[in-house]
């Protein structure tokens, strides 16, 4: 039951990092909202670091879900 918890709170996490962070700055990227030169690059860069966090993320969160599923004790 933790295992399953805490890959919940992993997604969650990962979730929240697409809307809050991921996509708002991926429009400004692409055009789709106003933005200077110099918010795109820092908008690039955060997009950057929020995805790469969730591939970090995306890996324990699937072994946590995958352990209550196989009943591991993790």
């Amino acid at each position: 039951l933790t295992s399953i918890g805490i890959g919940a709170w992993l997604g969650t996490i990962m979730l929240f990092n697409v809307w809050g962070l991921i996509w708002p700055n991926q429009k400004r990227v692409l055009g789709l909202v106003e933005a200077t030169d110099e918010e795109k690059a820092t908008a690039k860069r955060v997009a950057f670091l929020a995805s790469r966090t969730n591939t970090v993320l995306s890996i324990p969160m699937l072994l946590f879900m995958h352990a209550s599923v196989r009943g591991l004790p993790f």
